[in-house]
């Protein structure tokens, strides 16, 4: 059975990556019915085309293709020979290779690529009967970084709960790709509320707590969250979460843990399960297949910018404009942006010249055969704060990714008259057709994290952060908080 179990893996990881599951995909188009904001909507149409798309080519829904979490539930009557952790990693692994998805896995120390995205994060639950089920959930870090446990005292209670899990949003804000799903796990330990927290991620999307005090605390913290004007993408709007799913555990009398685990909307799964000598795979059905959404609003009010920039067409953009974005930007995630610090500190010249271009925080996937590019998307732009600064010294004029900059970055921007885009966070195939070359500049042993040269045509971003010192994240929740 090891080998079958290898090969069912590599099928769940690449379906997970590429077919968003249906009640995701049914609660967007939901979402996409209530949400108020124009920006929003636009934002929406986007994320509803990116899951087409991806369907359609075979792309990662997001180039983030995570890090694998694996729920086995194992019947007690079943006896399974081999290694049952190493047939799940050649899953993996060869799911990867096949798939065309990145490799993001690494040494926590030396920061050392794995090279094939293993080993996954794997949780055993013995249950009762015969049956085996799988279930592969890649979890990306742009909201998994925004994930917390916190230790709270019983006197805390509901109201401490659902204030505690809508400041955690908060202050998450655009970084974890809302609108999302918001894992909670109540009681336990630290350990079994973070484990709750996270296979409530497996939930079907609106499904709802079978203990009614539960449920309707679900309900509450889901009113609180939508509440706060975050809206798409952090654009500001009615929807910032897509559903709430809690999940409690006896506790003992002296403590209250809560875990918050944050699902961004490429809220990708994929489960299996045998039975009498067979697997059944539950895949997403395509309802949506031929609902194809061309959204193009936003291009007949925004502004078209040639790359590399000028110091004058810096000035003009606001916060709030949409652009598109015409000719070559280079990429650079955390370690590129460490290894041209290290160039500037030891005086070495840089690969590239900086002076008035435009570095994108992107790490694509890897390009599938007859395409310049794999999924294309943005990384959490706060991880490139430290670096940014002596970035925009050597003459960089504007940086693009998603999320909130630090007030320190904001003040950098100003000083130095650069710019902030972000574009759309999990809209990697979407975005992966508006790019026509990649080229490999520098680093290629940082693999995803290496220095690229990219040639775009008509790439959606909008103002975050103009020279004026202006945040569109702070204005559009302002305008949008009930």
């Amino acid at each position: 059975m090891q080998q079958e179990i290898s090969s069912i893996v590599s099928r769940l990881v690449q379906t997970a990556n590429r077919e968003l599951p249906q009640d995701v995909e049914s609660a967007l188009l939901a979402a996409r019915e209530r949400e108020e904001s124009q920006a929003g909507k636009l934002v929406l149409d986007i994320i509803l085309e990116n899951a087409r798309l991806a369907r359609q080519t075979g792309l990662p829904i997001c180039q983030d293709t995570g890090i694998d979490v694996v729920f086995l539930q194992i019947g007690q009557e079943i006896d399974i020979e081999g290694d049952l952790v190493k047939a799940v990693n050649e899953g993996i692994a060869l799911g990867t290779a096949e798939g065309c998805l990145r490799c993001s896995v690494c040494d926590p120390i030396t920061r050392k690529n794995t090279g094939d995205n293993t080993p996954a994060v794997v949780h055993f639950e013995p249950v009762a009967g015969d049956t085996l089920e799988i279930s592969v959930l890649p979890k990306g870090c742009g909201s998994e970084n925004m994930s917390t446990t916190v230790m709270l005292p019983p006197s805390a209670g509901e109201d401490g709960i659902v204030k505690a899990v809508a400041d955690q949003v908060l202050k998450a804000g655009s970084n974890p790709c809302p609108p999302g799903i918001i894992g909670i796990g109540i009681g336990g330990t630290t350990e079994k509320a973070a484990l709750l927290a996270k296979k409530a991620l497996l939930r079907p999307v609106g499904s709802k707590n079978s203990r009614d005090n539960v449920a309707e605390l679900e309900d509450r913290i889901f009113v609180q969250i939508n509440g706060l004007g975050i809206g798409p993408l952090g654009l500001g709007g009615s929807v910032t979460s897509l559903g709430v799913a809690v999940e409690v555990y006896p506790c003992h009398i002296a403590s209250l843990p809560l875990a918050i685990n944050i699902q961004c909307h490429a809220a990708r799964h994929c489960t299996a399960r045998w039975k009498n000598g067979s697997w059944l795979m539950v895949q997403p059905r395509l309802s949506f297949e031929n609902d194809a959404r061309h959204p193009t609003a936003f291009k007949d009010r925004a502004f078209r910018i040639d790359l590399p920039l000028s110091e004058s067409v810096v000035a003009d953009v606001r916060a709030g404009d949409w652009v598109l974005l015409n000719g070559v930007v280079y990429t650079g995630r955390d370690q590129t942006h460490r290894r041209l610090v290290e160039m500037l500190d030891s005086g070495a010249t840089l690969p590239v010249d900086l002076k008035s271009q435009l570095i994108y925080y992107v790490g694509p996937s890897p390009a599938p055969p007859g395409r310049p590019v794999g999924s294309a998307g943005p990384t959490t732009s706060c991880r490139m704060d430290a670096y940014t600064p002596r970035m925009l010294a050597e003459g960089v004029l504007a940086t693009m990714g998603k999320g909130k900059r630090s007030t320190e970055m904001k003040a950098a921007l100003k000083e130095h008259k650069a710019v902030y885009f972000a574009t759309i966070g999990g809209a990697g195939a979407y975005l992966a057709n508006c790019i026509e070359t990649c080229e490999l500049i520098a680093f290629p042993e940082l693999g995803p994290e290496a220095l690229y040269r990219m040639k775009v045509k008509d790439f959606p971003a909008i103002v975050i952060n103009d020279v004026t010192g202006a945040d569109f994240y702070e204005i559009a929740i302002k305008q949008h908080k009930i």
